[in-house]
């Protein structure tokens, strides 16, 4: 069957953004599990902060896309070009060209690990954002931005954890924009709604029953029980933080654990996702929880750690153990908004976004790595980042 002019259209601009990052493959490693979930690996040999990125999706094209996307999100990080930043410090610069924001203000965009080595004297790179909420413009430092390799344009002292948070990729610059929030979200959110990390009170009051998952989300339900006809464990939790909790921002937070009862060498994996929907948010963490076991398998990520695997049997044995009391459709679900333009989808999230406090959000466009393609970071001061894994 020939492919459509749309197919043909989208391979062939994946084919030029492959070339544009310097990616020399993009690998399908679903073969080398049994969950069937499709997951694609894009080979970049020199990448700085990862030579390989995955991608997953109900399809290979979805998977593909996924991995390819992610890499340009972190092409767009190493890439600094010295025209796009201001130098100078805080106490310089202020009310010389807008507004400024601190190092201690990155929020979602990294945390102040080095306080020594920021103050409002000190010297660094800047760049302009946006003020999502006013349409203003600020500035950012640029270390909370970029990470660029060794020999790279300097930022000033490094005084920020660089992360990948917030970042997102897409030929909708809307749609870049809207994953970037979503994620930065999701992150934010998993700190308060789980700030112990997996206790057995989370498992208790959080296991979702599968009892109505059919009919509030039936794609779920399809990827879980074919999951669990091949031999896995499917756990999925509502990870939203409850309405009194400070900071709560309303949108559905999915977790999923997948575990594998045949004891194989990944025995257990998590997924998390934030989505407008509650199907959505729950389908893309099952998914990653998929990626997650490809991604330990194929063994090309050299930021994995090896699991435990006394800890991983003692945590399925306590979900197993769990009767489930919570039901899918006491997840929020902000359906009815998440048609139509992605714009319309922005506007949502950050009008919730500031009513749950979060007063400040900005947006960076980063240098693309071929035109006809937006890279967006966001900078949400006040919003943690988890480090659940």
């Amino acid at each position: 069957m020939r492919p459509s002019r749309d197919e043909q259209s989208s391979r062939q601009f994946q084919q030029r953004l492959a070339r544009a990052l310097g990616v020399t493959r993009v690998a399908r490693v679903t073969g080398l599990d049994r969950t069937g979930v499709e997951v694609a690996c894009a080979v970049r040999p020199g990448g700085h902060v990862l030579q390989v990125c995955n991608g997953k999706g109900l399809s290979y094209e979805d998977a593909a896309w996924g991995a390819l996307l992610e890499t340009a999100e972190l092409w767009a990080a190493e890439t600094v070009t010295p025209d796009a930043c201001v130098w100078g410090s805080l106490a310089e610069l202020d009310g010389r060209m807008g507004e400024l924001w601190s190092a201690e203000d990155l929020g979602s965009a990294g945390a102040l690990v080095a306080p020594r080595l920021w103050s409002e004297h000190v010297r660094c790179a800047w760049r302009e954002a946006t003020e999502l909420y006013s349409g203003q413009p600020v500035w950012v430092p640029a270390q909370g931005l970029h990470v660029p390799p060794a020999g790279g344009p300097a930022l000033g002292p490094v005084a920020v954890a660089w992360t990948s948070n917030g970042s997102g990729a897409h030929p909708d610059a809307g749609l870049a924009l809207l994953h970037a929030l979503l994620e930065a979200t999701e992150r934010d959110q998993l700190t308060r709604s789980l700030p112990e990390g997996w206790t057995e009170d989370v498992v208790q009051r959080r296991l979702l029953r599968t009892a109505g998952l059919g009919e509030s989300a039936p794609a779920v339900d399809a990827l879980a029980t074919r999951l669990r006809e091949r031999g896995f464990g499917v756990y999925l939790f509502d990870a939203t933080p409850g309405a009194r909790t400070p900071g709560a921002v309303g949108l559905p937070v999915g977790a999923a654990v997948l575990v594998d009862l045949e004891e194989g060498p990944v025995p257990l994996t998590a997924g998390y996702a934030c989505a407008m929907t509650r199907e959505a948010a729950l389908l893309k963490a099952l998914l990653e929880a998929a990626q997650s076991r490809l991604t330990d398998i194929h063994g090309a990520r050299e930021d994995v750690a090896a699991a435990d695997r006394e800890a991983a049997r003692g945590f399925a044995e306590a979900c197993a153990q769990v009767r489930p009391r919570r039901s899918v459709e006491t997840m929020p679900d902000w359906g009815a908004h998440a048609r139509g333009p992605a714009t319309r989808r922005v506007r949502q999230v950050l009008a919730l976004l500031k009513r749950a406090g979060f007063e400040r959000a900005a947006a960076v466009e980063l240098e693309p790595p071929m035109d006809g393609l937006h890279v967006r970071r966001v900078v949400v001061p006040g919003m943690r980042i988890s480090e659940l894994l």
